[in-house]
């Protein structure tokens, strides 16, 4: 049962000197704190400068490509546009012939009619 058996004094020196140590780490810890971080800031600056930029390089070429796209689109619709457009007027002038040969003819029949009435 020697084993469980603490002395005062040998347990109170060995406690004091923990806290003493624990105190002297967190100080060390505060001061390298102190000391590096300012220096980890400015070493870190240039890196990070470099990061949003490139950030901001590939954006902007994806915003152009997103344009070009479009513009590629746009132009894909337009000529589509005009090509309907350009058979809707081949089939606009077909139908308006056709329009004109019919009133032709009628007016033609119209007057052979007239013609035949007059005869008899």
């Amino acid at each position: 049962m020697n084993r469980f058996n603490i002395k005062g004094s040998k347990h109170a020196g060995s406690m004091t000197g923990s806290m003493l140590r624990r105190f002297f780490w967190g100080l060390g810890a505060a001061v390298l704190t102190y000391v590096v971080v300012p220096k980890m800031r400015r070493m870190a600056k240039p890196a990070i400068e470099k990061g949003v930029s490139s950030v901001k390089e590939l954006a902007e070429r994806g915003r152009q490509t997103i344009e070009e796209y479009r513009a590629q689109k746009e132009d894909a619709v337009d000529m589509i546009k005009d090509a309907s457009m350009e058979q809707v007027e081949v089939q606009k002038d077909a139908i308006s012939g056709k329009i004109n040969a019919l009133q032709e003819t009628i007016d033609r029949l119209k007057n052979e009619i007239m013609e035949l009435r007059n005869k008899l």
